[in-house]
């Protein structure tokens, strides 16, 4: 009885664990106020724009503006994985630029959100 209940207490411990998650998207932050910092509306060109901060992670093309939007997602968390009972802790991060350009691909307007690192 004993080592029927040891056997039955060991493959269900082999059943349970741990879980981590991580998870990246988007492209490299590159838009902190330091990199945006001379972009000057009505002046800046789409081209200076993106030379400084590479390519988009989405080019949208309005009625008559484009924008160019910069993403970085990033996911961190841990779990616990049992057979009757799961959990799962996940913290996002958001980090994201976004920039209007007129007809003539002069930017109209901008702004940029950078989540401070812990």
């Amino acid at each position: 009885m004993i080592v029927r209940l040891f056997c039955v207490a060991a493959v269900l411990s082999a059943l349970a664990g741990c879980a981590q998650y991580e998870n990246r998207r988007g492209v490299e932050v590159a838009w902190d106020a330091a990199a945006v910092a001379d972009f000057r509306r009505g002046e800046t060109t789409r081209q200076e724009v993106m030379s400084r901060l590479g390519p988009p992670s989405q080019l949208i093309a309005l009625e008559d503006e484009t924008v160019l939007y910069y993403l970085l997602e990033q996911s961190r968390g841990d779990g616990l994985v049992l057979i009757l009972y799961n959990r799962m802790q996940i913290d996002t991060r958001y980090d994201r630029a976004v920039f209007f350009f007129d007809d003539d691909d002069r930017l109209v307007d901008f702004a940029t959100h950078v989540t401070p690192r812990t």
